[in-house]
């Protein structure tokens, strides 16, 4: 789970920090930098898992239009990134060791610089690395959530603990140190030297710290939900994991069906609860063909299989899926979750994202695995309903303006709180730091014509704080 990130020289952002809730929904018009964000988290999970240079490839964009463009047209050298975790308590790898975790709040930082190399080519570098526990005393996350030591989700700390990553000047070079857990080994390499991040590099519990941070990130899911691959069979042979598409949506049923019968029995109900006329959601084994296909049975009798069904349907039934889905774990990035389902089934829609992350106000939650679901959407009707509302930011860009050099002023990203409501546990929020009411965001998103909604919001904002704005909103 991601309970803060900060960003600078990443595309929009510049200086950027926001702390994140189990559930977070993020509303904004076109080119605010909402989907930035996930760009954002998207490359730190690839470089938790592959060389820098693929790493950068795989996103979108070339890889210097990653890095904040200037007004002057230039680019900025460096991308800072750092994101602070809560992780399971227990830690497996591919090959069955399990290892319990003295530590589940980590903070991991990465810098990585781009300049040319000897034979004159621009390359990138890890120029910084550090992961390392959160000391208690300095947590305000989990004292918002009243998450108390040896509590279901946070272990009991017993003394300090140095950085599992860190990086030191040795020889007058950047060196990247991994160190062993409870014992005095580590491994050095030189960051110049290093085609990848350290954290990529841990593949078992031998660090088992490292490991369960670097199994975190590589988990992160991005969700783009495809009605015609939602629509078809599965090969019998293939994973039993839903991909981020819909793929593989058929073996998933499967597979928790082969796991509990109850569970397909659960996927049906909360499925006919939404979407009426359906009565059961089955899973048929083609021999012939050696594949699972879905179909649906109504209420009338009749069979129908997933390549009838509607878009709106096969997206609540994969969401559906995976809230009941025992194996279903970690950060789950969802963009626009309104497309595609029709109005009258928004509430629903809104109702599975909040199953979808842990509340820790549930005590029996503390038995599963950790979930998250950091969503984005333009819609003012979906943030409008009141399961989402408390957990809505708004994101919009300012014009920010640095006396210190002399430069033209500069488009950032800016998320600012929506309406908090008391009766939830709040994320700290600096005073500086600007809040907007549901009803100006909505009247913002709505409007015909955004420069005339940005002034006018700009003037409550400056009314209601009682002196002027440095930032000026835009759309």
């Amino acid at each position: 789970m991601i309970t803060r990130i900060e960003l600078d020289g990443f595309k929009t952002f510049q200086d950027f920090s926001l702390d994140l809730a189990p559930l977070q929904v993020i509303v904004g018009a076109n080119g605010a930098g909402k989907s930035n964000l996930f760009d954002a988290l998207q490359l730190l999970s690839r470089l938790a898992d592959s060389d820098l240079l693929t790493a950068f490839q795989d996103m979108r964009g070339e890889v210097g239009e990653l890095f904040t463009i200037r007004t002057d047209g230039g680019t900025s050298d460096r991308i800072n990134l750092a994101v602070e975790m809560l992780v399971n308590r227990e830690v497996q790898d591919d090959w069955g060791t399990r290892k319990e975790l003295r530590y589940a709040r980590m903070r991991y930082e990465l810098v990585i610089v781009r300049r040319r190399d000897e034979l004159d080519l621009d390359r990138l570098y890890v120029e910084h690395e550090m992961l390392a526990t959160i000391p208690r005393n300095r947590d305000r996350w989990t004292k918002s959530y009243n998450l108390k030591t040896e509590s279901a989700w946070i272990p009991r700390i017993t003394g300090g603990r140095s950085p599992f990553i860190s990086t030191d000047l040795e020889m007058r070079k950047p060196t990247l140190t991994l160190h062993q857990d409870g014992r005095g080994g580590r491994r050095n390499i030189v960051a110049e030297q290093a085609e990848r991040t350290v954290l990529s590099g841990i593949q078992n519990t031998e660090f088992p710290h490292a490991f369960a941070v670097a199994e975190e990130m590589r988990a992160w899911r991005f969700l783009h939900l495809n009605p015609g691959v939602l629509r078809q069979p599965s090969p019998m042979t293939a994973t039993t994991k839903m991909a981020a598409d819909g793929s593989f949506l058929p073996n998933a049923l499967a597979r928790m069906s082969a796991i509990d019968p109850m569970l397909l029995a659960d996927v049906s109900r909360d499925l006919a609860n939404r979407v009426p006329g359906i009565l059961q959601i089955e899973v048929e084994e083609d021999r012939k063909l050696e594949r699972f296909v879905i179909w649906a049975k109504t209420v009338d009798g009749r069979r129908f299989s997933s390549r009838v069904l509607s878009d709106g349907t096969l997206r609540l039934l994969a969401l559906i899926t995976m809230t009941n889905d025992p194996d279903h774990e970690g950060v789950l990035c969802f963009e626009e979750p309104e497309n595609g389902v029709h109005p009258s089934r928004l509430g629903s829609m809104t109702h599975l994202l909040r199953e979808l992350a842990t509340d820790f106000s549930e005590p029996k939650q503390a038995d599963f695995p950790l979930r998250q679901i950091l969503s984005n959407t333009h819609s003012p009707a979906f943030i409008s309903y009141t399961e989402i509302l408390p957990h809505v930011l708004f994101a919009h860009m300012v014009t920010r303006v640095n006396p210190a050099d002399n430069q033209q002023p500069q488009r950032v990203t800016k998320i600012s709180p929506v309406i908090p409501d008391p009766l939830q546990p709040q994320l700290p929020i600096p005073a500086e730091l600007r809040s907007y009411t549901l009803s100006e965001v909505c009247d913002y998103l709505e409007s015909a014509n955004l420069e005339e909604a940005r002034r006018e919001l700009e003037g409550k904002l400056a009314r209601a704080n009682g002196r002027p704005i440095a930032e000026s909103l835009e759309g």
